[in-house]
């Protein structure tokens, strides 16, 4: 079952961060055929005005040479055979008449997925271009594949464009979404290279084992129009939403065939185990091995604002405890004269709970030298009537806002219960 709902395209004033400010950068075997990987390597350095640097690693071979009992091979024969895959590269790139954009050919030893994603860093790359092939189980086990290795090294954007695949204009682009900071990463690296007319979509997939339910659409509808706010897109891309059920890198890699998608994207966590790693892989993996059109990997980094990030696209933030007085500072100046619900759910022997309604806020403050919290409400219907409560025991505060940010239930635990104030409208007293 899918769900899929289609929104104009919305802008946020919310810093989305630069891209690297470096070239566009191709890792090539030395005697492969690299016309696909290539060509879109060309296709983007052109659509973003970049540079294209080309590089190809030529792994040491020495130490296999003498666990084979032969001799190494002279220097010379090294420096022949980088000058002649440099000297057939430029060839190639040069050949690009209709092009003035520079571009930059280095042949180098070493091993060739580290060696790449130290150039990539060094250089300020924009994203690494790679290409990849088909190679059997045993194959991928031993020998692990090029593109792979240097998607888990990388700590920028990989682009995996398999053979056969064609470039030129994204008319239907694909994001795997997990309402996470890296998959809005993702969603922003690809933007760039949209063009007017261009169709995005999000496509985020839930467990097979969960139940498809109205319920669980209309909370990913509500985080789908999250995620979308925190886009900058031309007014000319439509953005687009799906939500499917089953295995998420099956799921989205069928949905892309059907939809004929020019670009896939998705984040990649590094949170997965070795044994994950060895035996599953992870979305982006699998997404890697399975499909035909190019897909953008894009890393998880370090950043500051991701805390942040994570709290505009769930809508829930747990407070940290030193700044519990002014978040309650500011939730007071945000929501004073909105009318609450409060309730007390009491987690001692024989439970209970206390509910109280048609109050509107007053304030809500929070002595730290004496450790108290204070609840003063004003009742609705009477100005000089009010209700305050206080806590010496708070051990949590967790606020919930809509979509527009808007706050709409904050929830204070103790060692006696749980606290709860539930904005019902937003009309004061």
């Amino acid at each position: 079952m899918t769900h899929a709902i289609a929104y104009p395209a919305e802008h946020l004033a919310y810093e989305t961060g630069q891209n690297e400010a470096g070239p566009v950068m191709l890792a090539t075997k030395p005697f492969d055929g690299t016309d696909a990987p290539l060509a879109v390597a060309r296709w983007l350095s052109h659509r973003e005005d970049r540079e294209l640097h080309v590089i190809s690693v030529l792994d040491q071979r020495d130490a296999l040479a003498s666990a084979a009992g032969a001799p190494p091979l002279p220097p010379r024969f090294y420096d022949e055979e980088r000058a002649s895959i440099a000297t057939r590269m430029l060839a190639t790139l040069s050949a690009d008449k209709g092009s003035d954009l520079g571009y930059k050919v280095d042949v180098l030893d070493g091993p060739c997925a580290r060696t790449v994603v130290d150039v990539a860093r060094e250089r300020r790359a924009r994203v690494i271009v790679v290409g990849t092939g088909k190679h059997d189980p045993i194959g991928r086990f031993v020998y692990g594949e090029r593109a792979l290795q240097i998607i888990r090294l990388a700590d920028r954007p990989v682009l995996v464009v398999p053979r056969g695949a064609s470039s030129g204009t994204i008319h239907r682009a694909i994001v795997a979404v997990d309402f996470s900071p890296v998959s809005l990463r993702a969603a922003r690296t690809l933007i760039p290279m949209l063009s007017d007319g261009s169709t995005l979509t999000l496509v985020h997939v839930k467990p097979a084992e969960q139940p498809v339910h109205t319920s669980n659409e209309l909370r990913c509808d509500v985080r789908f129009r999250r995620f979308i706010r925190l886009l900058s897109l031309p007014p000319t891309v439509t953005v687009e939403t799906k939500l499917l059920w089953g295995d998420a890198a099956e799921s989205v890699e069928q949905f892309a065939a059907l939809a004929h998608a020019d670009m896939i994207a998705c984040g990649r966590r590094h949170n997965h185990s070795l044994v994950e790693t060895l035996l599953a892989g992870s979305v982006s993996s699998a997404l890697v091995r399975a499909h035909s059109c190019p897909v953008l990997i894009v890393p998880e980094v370090p950043d500051d604002r991701a805390a942040e990030l994570n709290v505009v696209l769930t809508g829930i933030d747990t407070w940290n405890k030193d700044d519990w007085g002014a978040q309650l500072d500011e939730f007071t100046v945000r929501n004073r004269g909105r009318r609450v619900r409060f309730s007390m759910d009491v987690d001692l022997a024989g439970g209970g709970q206390c509910v109280a309604q048609d109050y509107v806020v007053r304030a809500l403050s929070y002595d730290a030298y004496n450790r108290l919290v204070a609840i003063v409400l004003g009742d609705s219907l009477r100005t000089n009537s009010v209700l305050t409560l206080t806590y010496d025991d708070a051990s949590a505060f967790t606020l919930y806002a809509d979509v527009d940010g808007r706050d709409t239930r904050l929830v204070i635990e103790t060692r006696t219960g749980r606290c709860t104030l539930t904005f019902t409208d937003d009309r004061g007293a």
